[in-house]
């Protein structure tokens, strides 16, 4: 049974058969689906730094770029923040935390000489291969709490979602001028 303290996890009255005549404008701002995603991913946000720190002594932005170099290999710091959507400070303080502790080691790109490759360490690549495991093991849990037909549909509108801010997104577009027809 959720807590009762926090509204976001109640049903939204406007998706009862007995509500279908309901207008979302008189939507309350706690069932807003944008407010409800954002609830959703500071909850899992906050619960995972708390494990980060606990269990690996990282930041949130340490363990996803641990993570994401052990799946992707040695990236730049541009590829990093355009990969893990994070803000550049955050990789920079990740990234200057991570080659204090010997996780990561900074290189130039034979490439380019302006740009900065960084690259897993043995003991980094341990952290994060160890980061990665707690990861999947986080998603079955969660994904075992769903049936099948809800997985299916949960990952399809998210990939939906995603796709009509990837889209807003590549045009230039904010999502508030798109929903009010505003150009700015």
């Amino acid at each position: 049974m959720p807590p009762k303290s926090q509204p976001y996890w109640q049903m939204p009255a406007f998706l009862d058969d007995a509500a279908a005549d309901s207008t979302y404008e008189d939507m309350p701002h706690e069932d807003y689906l944008t407010y409800r995603i954002g609830m959703l991913s500071g909850e899992f946000n906050r619960n995972i730094s708390k494990y980060f720190s606990r269990h690996f002594g990282l930041t949130l932005a340490e363990g996803r770029v641990l993570a994401r170099l052990v799946n992707s290999g040695p990236q730049s710091y541009g590829e990093i923040c355009e990969t893990l959507l994070l803000d550049g400070a955050q990789i920079s303080r990740a990234a200057a935390a991570l080659a204090e502790r010997g996780y990561i080691c900074k290189g130039d790109d034979p490439k380019d000489a302006r740009r900065a490759i960084f690259e897993l360490t043995e003991e980094g690549q341990n952290v994060g291969r160890d980061v990665i495991r707690v990861g999947r093991a986080r998603q079955k849990f969660l994904l075992e709490k769903l049936s099948a037909t809800e997985r299916r549909t949960l990952y399809r509108t998210l990939s939906k979602l995603m796709g009509v801010m990837a889209d807003l997104n590549a045009e230039g577009t904010l999502l508030g001028e798109a929903a009010t027809q505003e150009a700015i």
